[in-house]
């Protein structure tokens, strides 16, 4: 059995040693055009390029020296280990969701390697015997290809379920019914997989009796500052409710030194639907972000903030930046992804230009589409370093290991499919170790 690991992340930038992703699988394959509102998604992906692309980035850490789990697995191994109870309340609570209780008893009767693939994969009707149903005989009727329990593909996003803060793992409540069960499957296998210290989560439970303005939380709204601060953004997919039900119940109790935590104010809106997808940080005392938003300036975002005393005030700081600097230093910078070109920075904020994911201070990955972002932080002393899988893996890991002695890097890969589905580097990873 490997060794139990104990979450530690105090910042987002120090260096990496233990994360946890999901390598996109066949619940890509589960899903067609005409579910892809439902679903979150503005295409169809290709799961072979999307697990090429994913393996570059994968490689990345696993070269630099962190230990890559691989949420499948912990699953799997959660399902098997698991007593009978919280196997059933997992499995009862996803077919409750999905309205499909007749399915219970034969799912709990699979071993759990395959009982987990269906939980994220999908199940159609009929590969499992049950009671005909109602539902059942509609679907057959009007929907033939309809799944009797839809498929997880925003399940590779593995920022937004379970949010690592300190030494504990916050629960989220994923705010649309696409994702709702994706929290409860990786907290079951934290929770269960036997690779996790004992009362690792915070926030768990299935409360789906309240209102979901109280049960709105996805983990691209959350920077961990410092240990006496954190940032949130009150955006689509996290309320304002839940940030200060999750701040009151939970993280002022359960973190005797954090003292503030700063609520960014964001439009609703699938362009900005995470704070981590205009502003995410790079080095010690610098970010990369969606100027216009997050610098001086008529479209700054406002920014409130809850103590632990109890206080609810906005902030007299007119924009993210100034907040940043008064946490981190005056110092603290920004570097413009898209560059000082405004239609520029637009494109490239849509194409994940300001979601950079820390490898370590000054060390991050980015998708290689994002050239003027490069640029940018080329002027700001980094190199990029270009991985692609036409390159031999020993050229690869010798790359890495350059990238990794120079001061300031970018590790950047091709991303055609990945960016597709609106997330990059820091969207795709729940780092779980950063230590300097």
């Amino acid at each position: 059995m490997p060794a139990t690991l104990t979450v530690d992340i105090q910042s987002e930038i120090e260096t990496l040693r233990a994360v946890m992703v999901h390598r996109p699988g066949d619940e890509l394959l589960r899903m067609n055009q005409h579910q892809l509102e439902d679903l979150l998604f503005d295409d169809i992906l290709s799961p072979p390029a999307a697990v090429r692309e994913h393996d570059l980035m994968t490689e990345v850490f696993e070269v630099a020296g962190a230990e890559v789990l691989e949420v499948r697995t912990e699953l799997s191994a959660g399902l098997a280990r698991a007593s009978g109870e919280p196997r059933r309340a997992l499995v009862a609570a996803i077919c409750e969701q999905r309205g499909v209780l007749e399915l219970l008893d034969p799912l709990l009767e699979l071993e759990a390697e395959a009982l987990a693939e269906i939980l994220i994969c999908g199940l159609r009707w009929g590969q499992l015997p049950c009671p005909l149903t109602l539902a059942q005989l509609r679907d057959r009727v009007l929907a033939p290809s309809a799944s009797a329990l839809p498929p997880c593909p925003n399940l590779m996003f593995m920022r937004d379920p379970c949010i690592a803060v300190r030494d504990r793992v916050v629960v989220g409540r994923m705010s649309t019914p696409a994702r709702i069960t994706e929290s409860w499957l990786v907290a079951f296998a934290i929770e269960h997989g036997g690779r996790f210290r004992p009362q690792t989560l915070l926030f768990a439970g299935y409360d789906l009796d309240r209102n979901r303005r109280y049960r709105a939380l996805e983990g691209g709204d959350v920077l961990v500052l410092s240990r006496e601060a954190l940032m949130i953004g009150c955006s689509q997919r996290t309320s304002a409710q839940t940030i200060e039900r999750l701040a009151r119940e939970q993280l002022f109790p359960a973190f005797s030194d954090l003292e503030r935590v700063y609520v960014v104010l964001m439009p609703e809106a699938r362009t900005v639907m995470h704070l981590d997808t205009i502003c995410t940080q790079i080095d010690r005392d610098s970010f990369l972000a969606f100027s216009p938003q997050i610098c001086p300036g008529p479209e700054a975002l406002r920014v409130a903030m809850l103590d632990r005393k109890g206080a609810l005030v906005l902030t007299e700081k007119t924009a993210v930046q100034d907040v940043l600097r008064d946490e981190l230093g005056r110092l603290t910078s920004v570097v413009p992804c898209g560059g000082a070109d405004p239609m520029q920075q637009q494109r490239e904020q849509w194409t994940d230009g300001a979601n950079a994911f820390c490898v370590g201070p000054g060390k991050i990955v980015l998708y290689a589409r994002n050239t003027l972002t490069i640029a940018a932080l080329a002027d700001q002393g980094y190199e990029e370093t270009a991985l692609h899988w036409v390159q031999e893996p020993a050229r690869r890991a010798a790359l890495i290991a350059e990238g990794m002695a120079r001061p300031r890097t970018i590790f950047s890969f091709p991303a055609g499919e990945l960016s597709r589905a609106r997330g990059g580097g820091r969207c795709l990873t729940m780092p779980l170790i950063r230590r300097a």
